[in-house]
C-alpha cells in the first residue's frame, strides 16, 4: 500500500530530532495513509501488533486520538496504569519492564517523568513514546503542516505562514523548528517579551534548510503583513484555526490530518 519510513521511535518525542527527510517521509505517509481511508479500504498494516497505553486514567476510545489511530490500523490497544505496572515515582521494576517488552510492540508513556520513560524505554527493549498523542505534544504540529499543505495547494518549501500567537509554548517551538526544517517561510507576530531566546533564533536561522530570510519576528500581525498563503492563529493548542488570504477560514474539522500523522509515526517506528 506505501512504503513505510524507518524512524527511531526516540525521534518522534520532539521535532528537534526528526530530520527533513523523516519530516517529509512521515507526511509523505500520512498522506497516503488519510487518501486510502477515504476509499474504507486502509488496510491492518499493524494487525497482530499490541500497543500498551501507561497512562494514569484510561482514556476514552472514541476522543483519544492514539487509541483511535493504532486500532485504525488494525492493532490490539490496552490500558496499564504505572503503578499497576510497578513503574512510580522515579523507579521502574526491571523485572517487569522486560515482561511488558514481551507482552507489547510499543508503550506510550504519558505525563511520566523523561528520565523514567527513558528507563522504560530501555527496559523494555520496544518502542516507547512519550505521550505522542497528547495535544501539547511537540510532533502535533506535523498534523498542522499536513493541513497547511493541503489547504495551500504548495510544497512547504513555497509556503509563506503568518503565525500569530507564543513562540514559546511547547508546540509554539516546534513550529518553528519545523518551519526551519522544511522551508517554511514563517513570520511569527508575537510581544517582544514572548519572542524566542536570541541564541535559539539565531541556531534556527543557522540550521534552515532554505538559505535567506525565511524566518521572521514580528511584533503584531499587522507588522507581518498580508501578502501570505495561511494565516495560524495560535492563540491555543493545536489544532490551530487556518486561514487563507482572500479566502477565510479553512478546514474547521482536521482530525482526519491528526489522525493520518499518528498512524504515519505508528508504521514509521512499529515495523
Amino acid at each position: 500500500m506505501y512504503a513505510r519510513p524507518n524512524i527511531h521511535h526516540r525521534n518522534l518525542w520532539s521535532v528537534e530530532s526528526l530530520s527533513p527527510a523523516e519530516i517529509r517521509d512521515v507526511l509523505d505517509t500520512a498522506r497516503r495513509l488519510r487518501l486510502v481511508s477515504r476509499t474504507g479500504h486502509s488496510g491492518a498494516p499493524l494487525r497482530g501488533r499490541n500497543l500498551a497505553l501507561l497512562h494514569e486514567t484510561a482514556p476514552d476510545p472514541a476522543a483519544d486520538g492514539l487509541h483511535s489511530a493504532a486500532v485504525g490500523l488494525g492493532a490490539q490497544v490496552s490500558h496499564l496504569r504505572p503503578a499497576d505496572a510497578r513503574i512510580s515515582g522515579s523507579a521502574a521494576d526491571s523485572a517487569t519492564l522486560r515482561m511488558l517488552g514481551r507482552l507489547y510492540d510499543a508503550i506510550d508513556c504519558e505525563s511520566l517523568p523523561p528520565a523514567l520513560v527513558a528507563d522504560v524505554a530501555r527496559g523494555t527493549g520496544v518502542p516507547v513514546f512519550n505521550g505522542l498523542g497528547h495535544v501539547r505534544h511537540p510532533t502535533r504540529v506535523l498534523a498542522e503542516l499536513l493541513a497547511m499543505q493541503d489547504h495551500s495547494g504548495k510544497a512547504l518549501d513555497c509556503l509563506s505562514v503568518r503565525f500569530v500567537g507564543d513562540p514559546t509554548s511547547p508546540c509554539g517551538e516546534a513550529m518553528l523548528r519545523a518551519a526551519a526544517a522544511t522551508g517554511i517561510e514563517l513570520r511569527v507576530a508575537s510581544p517582544r517579551d514572548r519572542w524566542p531566546p536570541p541564541e535559539l533564533w539565531e541556531a534556527l536561522k543557522a540550521g534552515a534548510v532554505a538559505r535567506g530570510q525565511r524566518l521572521h519576528l514580528f511584533e503584531s500581525a499587522d507588522q507581518a503583513g498580508d501578502d501570505i498563503d495561511l494565516t495560524v492563529d495560535a492563540a491555543n493548542d493545536p489544532p490551530w484555526p487556518l486561514s487563507r488570504r482572500g479566502a477565510g477560514p479553512v478546514g474547521h474539522d482536521r482530525s482526519d490530518y491528526r489522525q493520518a500523522t499518528l498512524q504515519a509515526m505508528l508504521v514509521a517506528a512499529i515495523n
